[in-house]
């Protein structure tokens, strides 16, 4: 008994010695989750909700394929281009999950079966949160899952694409992320994505060659426009360096093809490069450029002009089977530039001529589609048959012929084909999201067929009041962004990413992108003038690198500190245009310009609307030598919207702004009116004076004081 006593008392003793032991053991199995728990907390601390990261794999970032802004656009594996669509949002969804907003598209990234995408944010509450689990040793290192652990975040080749998926833990390879904070990335369409855009394109394809500079290896028509586009980013910038860039292009033309073109059988080859000389006369003045624009296009016409009044496309006998847009539509622009930069009108009756008889030939004007091309009959009248295919490059030039006629003639009709025209082309020559998604090729005249319509939208936008169009152009210019590859390329495909070779398969063909190709993006880029400022309120100081319409004027940028860029006119016929300044209902009498000039016998002269065919409405005292404000008297009072215009004598001209004012209002301009004295009525955006006597006002916007109010 008491054996059996002992034995009780020591199994007792064991029992409770193994509780010890397992309460000990415990407490280190709790300790050791703690230290998991705490180093996986602290690690996950690097990860900052509200900041931008990406997600890579050897150097290869994870992004929506081809930037597709589409809901269920699967996600894959690209080269790394730090483009916005290669940058997720990391969002706080509570107890250690995370979602990803991509940066560009909006969407998150989610999955459907075994297939990532990127979803709405409805669609990602659930299968759209991610836990972030680090790599032991290594920095910046996860294995991502879903929040219930069910899924790992992984890669896998599908049809040639390094594509995302999400695999069960065992079956799950190649799922450790480098996970890099990157807030460092263009995130908007600005003017230093467009400059980058162009400083890239520049970079690879600009090169020196025995005399000048060439772009590629040096062709014709898509020589003449790659020069326009260039002459584009001057249009819209004013900067200087695009005259060196050009001159040197335009050498280097001059060596390979001669004074007289004539050898060229192709007269709309001989019309391109007539259009990128007489441009180029009238923002730098070099007579050589005018003298060649008018001897080539005088040559040229005399050549081709039918009896129809269209002009005939190649001299080759065996293509003298008809006419063409491509010939009649961009000399129509050039005979009216030709009459604007000569003062010879009857420039303006080729121009005339010639589009009376491609908008009776060629042009459906009900819809506004521009078809290509019309054939003869044996007995020399104009076939029934034509080939009616729309292309971006004949529906911009004869877009840009439209608008420059209706300012010659303000016929409505002009107006009323250039408002068909580019609605023509948004709705059949671009797709759901209004991105072009005609001539997706890589080489070739048709690579270069978009960039032509984008500077005549810029120019239909400013001179008929479309902002829209210029939002659409940035828009364009934004996704093609997307896509560029890491050498900042972006190939005319705009809707596919632009591959680190430049190469690709089209059709059975291995194709390399040409210079002509990537400038498209050059040119959407810059002819969205993202720069620019689109309405100018007449009471408000408007800054003289808003210009709209230039001659022989440059910005300059080598200015004091504090001071905001200014131009520099280069001789005495230079004018800047202004379009859409906003006067509404109240009554402009006086205007203040901000100025000086390099002698004391300069004066400026405001024109409205244009310079050859508008009035005179005011012209200031003997401008300062030293930066001054000026005030001038108007001729009369000005109201409603209207185009205004600088032009000068003298020399040495540099203008940095204006404002105009009525009769009765103190002029604000930075610095010359104390903020007590600033003009206190109230207006709505349209500048009608408001009632002051303390009613109450209608809900809307109004201006007092300079600042901006609502009343709701």
């Amino acid at each position: 008994m008491l054996q059996t006593d002992n034995n009780f008392v020591n199994l007792q003793a064991d029992k409770q010695n193994n509780n010890i032991t397992n309460q000990q053991d415990n407490m280190k199995r709790l300790s050791l989750l703690l230290l998991v728990f705490t180093t996986a907390t602290l690690a996950q601390a690097a990860l900052t909700p509200g900041h931008y990261y990406r997600l890579t794999q050897s150097g290869k970032s994870a992004f929506p394929i081809n930037a597709g802004i589409a809901n269920n656009t699967a996600v894959v594996l690209w080269d790394e281009t730090s483009v916005a669509a290669q940058r997720w949002l990391l969002i706080d969804a509570g107890e250690g999950k995370y979602q990803l907003k991509n940066a560009y598209t909006g969407l998150f990234l989610n999955y459907t079966g075994a297939n990532v995408n990127q979803r709405t944010e409805s669609a990602s509450k659930t299968t759209g949160a991610w836990v972030f689990e680090p790599v032991e040793g290594k920095e910046d290192t996860y294995s991502i899952y879903n929040y219930t652990r069910r899924y790992k975040l992984s890669v896998a080749e599908v049809e040639n694409e390094v594509q995302l998926r999400v695999m069960s833990l065992s079956s799950a390879t190649n799922a450790e992320w480098e996970v890099v904070e990157d807030d460092d990335f263009r995130k908007t369409f600005d003017s230093s994505t467009r400059d980058d855009i162009m400083d890239d394109f520049m970079a690879y394809y600009y090169k020196r060659a025995s005399t000048g500079y060439v772009l590629g290896n040096g062709g014709w028509w898509g020589d003449a426009e790659m020069f326009e586009t260039i002459l584009d980013a001057f249009e819209t910038t004013g900067n200087k360096k695009y005259q060196t860039y050009f001159q040197q292009l335009y050498n280097n033309f001059n060596a390979r093809n001669r004074t007289d073109w004539s050898y060229n059988a192709y007269n709309d080859d001989i019309t391109w490069m007539v259009l990128a000389c007489i441009r180029a006369y009238q923002y730098f003045g070099t007579n050589d450029y005018l003298t060649k624009a008018k001897s080539n296009f005088d040559r040229m016409y005399a050549r081709a002009k039918q009896q129809f009044g269209t002009l005939i496309w190649c001299q080759d006998q065996s293509n003298k089977l008809g006419t063409n847009s491509c010939i009649n539509c961009p000399a129509t622009i050039a005979a009216c530039y030709l009459a604007q930069m000569t003062g010879d009108d009857s420039y303006y009756e080729k121009a005339l001529d010639i589009y009376a008889a491609q908008r009776r030939l060629l042009f459906v004007p009900s819809t506004g589609q521009v078809y290509d091309s019309r054939a003869w009959n044996e007995d020399g009248t104009m076939s029934g048959d034509f080939n009616s295919w729309a292309s971006t490059y004949n529906q911009g030039t004869m877009l840009g012929a439209a608008v420059l006629l209706y300012n010659y003639t303000k016929d409505p009709m002009y107006k009323q084909d250039a408002e068909r025209i580019h609605n023509y082309t948004i709705s059949h020559l671009t797709n759901s999201n209004n991105f072009v998604h005609v001539c997706q090729t890589i080489s070739g005249d048709l690579c270069g067929f978009k960039g032509i319509y984008m500077r005549y939208a810029r120019r239909y936008a400013q001179e008929m009041n479309h902002p829209e169009v210029l939002d659409w152009m940035a828009s364009n210019a934004w996704h093609a962004y997307q896509n560029r590859n890491s050498k900042g390329i972006i190939w005319s495909a705009w809707l596919t990413k632009t591959n680190e070779s430049l190469q690709r398969m089209e059709g059975t063909t291995q194709k390399t992108t040409e210079p002509f190709s990537a400038s498209t993006a050059v040119s959407v880029a810059f002819n969205a003038h993202v720069n620019g400022l689109f309405t100018k309120n007449a009471f408000e100081t408007t800054e003289v690198r808003y210009f709209d319409d230039v001659r022989r004027f440059q910005l300059d940028n080598t200015l004091s500190d504090g001071e905001t860029p200014h131009t520099t006119a280069s001789a005495a016929s230079s004018y800047l245009g202004f379009h859409n300044v906003e006067f509404g209902d109240r009554k402009a009498s006086k205007l203040v310009l901000r100025a000086n000039a390099s002698n004391d016998h300069s004066q400026v002269y405001v024109y409205l609307d244009s310079i050859a065919e508008g009035q005179l409405i005011g012209t200031s005292e003997m401008l300062p030598q030293e930066w001054d404000y000026s005030e001038i008297t108007l001729d009369k009072e000005i109201s409603g919207r209207h185009s205004i215009y600088f032009t000068f004598s003298g020399s040495g001209m540099r203008l940095h702004s204006f404002i105009f004012a009525d009769g009765t209002a103190d002029v604000r301009l930075p610095g010359s009116t104390p903020a007590e004295t600033a003009d206190r009525r109230t207006y709505n955006l349209q500048g009608t004076l408001m009632k002051d006597d303390g009613t109450q006002l209608p809900a809307g916007i109004y201006i007092r004081g300079g600042k901006k109010f609502i009343v709701r």
